[in-house]
This record gives structure tokens, C-alpha cells and sequence, in this order.
């Protein structure tokens, strides 16, 4: 098996996130040696409507970067340098020249042809052709990056280890460190497209930092649950969600100034809940929400969640797997995407 992953050993957490296999070792080893010229490989569409498993060209490399900008286009990234391109709802894919071998461990696309990448090492790569080139960007650090996202093609975030909290304002030509007053680990950042005055950082030990002046200042929330949170998404300004470890699902209702627990102490169906000791019970990694009241939150060892009553109430659904998920995307109300460990990309599709 390889290693586990840095950032997670590096603060005490019972078992790494990113666990990868055999298999995985020597899909990373055979993508570096094509350096991403890899052909096409089909998969037949299913007409199920649950999840399906989608080709993901034979690479086994865990995936935990996701980004779609239609129904049909998008891009996963992960371990080795490894970038996957789609076109047709991931019926093909075709592997991109990352031109590094670093993991890179979050995308972001402002439209089809602009798009950056996070990755350890301090990596960021954009492209402004869809991916047909990735040029690297001089984030200033050489800390990992966990998480990048942009609001439109010029103003963008990043953040990752030690508090590190990056913003360009001119497409990533230049990166200024923004001041968070905080050392833990920013895991993810969400801003509302609709009203990007609104932004929300989440990350280690129940880190949930707020910018109500489209990140000119950044306050810290107090969290009664120190859980390190992975995975944060808000519907409006002030209904959100943060999912973690031990199964943590938090939500609130005036933008993140308050939490309270929707899944665990007995309430939901992870039987051990926010106070479970178990690792393989309960992480969940990323959240995301197709209306008021429909959301999925996906984890460890296949683990897919869904609401349909703003998060009162959730269950577990199948997905056809048992390997952990890291990443979910809706692009439409009608068309999910989830990555994973082992190459694992499945679809939902209409």
C-alpha cells in the first residue's frame, strides 16, 4: 500500500484519507511514464438511474479533484499529476499534461476554457484552452494546497496548510497571502456565486472561518465541534452545511455564525455518529445541495448520504462501491458526479 498522506498523519488523525491499494501505485507509475497521452476508452451509458460507474481510462490513482462546467464537460484530478478531461457526460475520457508529478488535490473552472488546480508542494496550474495546456502559476508557498476556487475568470482562492489562504484578483498571475489569524488547516472554500460577498473556509479541529466583504477581512467562528471538517456548501447567505470527521454534519442558519449537529449523537443514521471512534464508520468528505432540500454528502468506504428535507433527515443510499469517495459535483439538478479512491468515477444521471 503507499504511505499515508502527509497532511492527514501530520495531525494525529486516526487513518489516512487518501488509502490507496496496489493497483493504485501502479496506475500512478504507468500515467507518469505516458506522461498523460493516454487514449480514449468507452464506457456504454447505463439507463439506471442510480449511480454508475463511469471508465476512467484504467488509472487507478485516487481522484479528489472534480469540476464540471455542463452536464457533459468536466475534469478530475488527483494523486501523480493526474488530470482527466470529458466531454460527453464521461463516456470517453482523455488524459491532460499536467506537467508534474505533485497530487493535485482540488479544480476549479470559471467557464470551458478557464480553469486552475491546487496541489501539494504549493502547486497551482491554470489553463485558458480547456485544459490542452496547464502552465504553473508562482503561488508564493510551499505549503500543500487542499482546495482553489473561482468566481469568474479573473478572482480566485486558495487555501491549505498552516492557515495558508492565497487570492488573486488577476487570474493567478500574481497570489497575495491573506491573513487568517489562524494555524489550523483551511480544507475547503465555498463562495456564492450569486452574491460573492458571501465566503466560508473550512478545516482542522472544527476550523469555520466567514468573510461577509468578499474576503477583505475573515472572522473565526466558534465551533463546539472540534472535528476537522472537510467539506463545507451554502444555498444562500445563511443555510449551510460542513461535513467531517466521525460522520459530522453540521448546519446553520444565519451564515455560519452558529452550528448545530444534524447527523451523529444518536441522530442520524451513522450509528456512532460525531462521537464515533471508529475512522471506517463514519468520515465524510464532501457535501453538496441540488435544491433547498435535496442534498447528498459522500465518505469512507463507499458512503453516500441523502437528505430530501434540508438535512432533518438523512439515509444512506447504494452507490456500487466500497472504496471511499472524496468529491461530489452537481452540475444540474439532474446530473451528479462523485470521485474516489482506485480511480472510482461515478454518475447520476436523469
Amino acid at each position: 500500500m503507499l504511505s499515508r498522506d502527509t497532511r492527514h498523519t501530520q495531525i494525529n488523525r486516526s487513518a489516512s484519507l487518501f488509502r490507496t491499494t496496489a493497483a493504485a501505485i501502479a496506475g500512478m507509475a504507468f500515467l507518469a511514464t505516458v506522461g498523460g497521452t493516454l487514449p480514449r476508452v468507452s464506457q456504454a451509458a447505463s439507463t439506471t438511474k442510480g449511480w454508475v460507474f463511469r471508465d476512467s481510462l484504467g488509472v487507478s490513482v485516487p481522484f479528489n479533484g472534480l469540476a464540471f462546467v455542463s452536464p457533459t464537460e468536466g475534469w478530475v484530478t488527483g494523486a501523480s499529476g493526474t488530470i482527466l478531461h470529458t466531454t460527453d457526460g464521461g463516456k470517453n475520457w482523455v488524459a491532460q499534461n499536467s506537467g508534474t508529478t505533485h497530487w493535485l488535490q482540488s479544480v476549479s473552472f470559471s467557464d470551458s476554457s478557464h480553469g486552475w488546480i491546487a496541489g501539494n508542494d504549493g502547486t497551482i496550474l491554470a489553463t485558458s484552452d480547456g485544459g490542452q495546456t496547464w502552465s504553473p502559476q508562482d503561488s508564493g508557498v510551499k505549503f500543500d494546497l487542499y482546495t482553489i476556487t473561482f468566481l469568474n475568470s479573473r478572482e480566485g482562492w486558495a487555501g491549505g496548510f498552516a492557515g495558508t489562504l492565497l487570492h488573486t484578483t488577476d487570474g493567478g498571475a500574481t497570489w497575495n497571502k491573506v491573513s487568517t489569524e489562524t494555524a489550523q488547516w483551511i480544507m475547503n472554500i465555498y463562495f456564492l456565486k450569486s452574491n460573492p460577498q458571501n465566503g466560508w473556509a473550512v478545516g482542522q479541529d472544527g476550523l469555520v472561518l466567514v468573510t461577509r466583504d468578499g474576503g477583505a477581512t475573515w472572522t473565526k467562528k466558534n465551533n463546539s465541534i472540534a472535528k476537522d471538517l472537510y467539506g463545507v456548501y451554502f444555498r444562500d447567505a445563511n443555510n449551510g452545511w460542513a461535513v467531517g470527521t466521525h460522520g459530522v454534519i453540521q448546519f446553520t442558519a444565519n451564515g455560519g455564525d452558529t452550528w448545530t449537529i444534524q447527523n451523529g449523537l444518536g441522530r442520524g443514521p451513522l450509528g456512532r455518529g460525531v462521537e464515533g471512534r471508529e475512522r471506517e464508520l463514519n468520515d465524510l468528505h464532501a457535501i453538496s445541495f441540488i435544491d433547498d432540500k435535496t442534498g447528498y454528502a459522500v465518505g469512507v468506504l463507499g458512503l453516500v448520504m441523502k437528505t430530501v428535507d434540508g438535512g432533518n433527515h438523512w439515509t444512506i443510499v447504494p452507490c456500487g462501491t466500497g472504496l471511499d469517495l472524496y468529491n461530489i459535483a452537481f452540475p444540474t439538478s439532474s446530473d451528479g458526479w462523485i470521485v474516489g479512491v482506485g480511480g472510482m468515477i461515478l454518475h447520476k444521471g436523469s
